[in-house]
């Protein structure tokens, strides 16, 4: 492993946070709708700012769920 890469832990809150985001992705994509903060803010019931702290976790949710 290089040593550049930081290790950072999450809480079980933010692991829980993290799945809710993966089932409300999968669920906007797959109704053909496209993926937004709006849209996923709307699904999870948050506000956009909450979610652009989450931004890397929805782009690799939704390059995962496209290939699925």
């Amino acid at each position: 492993m290089p040593l550049d890469l930081t290790y950072e832990e999450i809480t079980s809150d933010e692991a829980d946070f993290i799945i809710s985001l993966y089932y409300a992705v999968s669920k906007i994509y797959k109704s053909g709708r496209p993926v937004t903060l709006v849209g996923l803010g709307h699904e999870l019931n948050v506000t956009t700012t909450e979610l652009s702290d989450y931004l890397h976790f929805i782009v690799a949710i939704l390059d995962k769920v496209e290939e699925e």
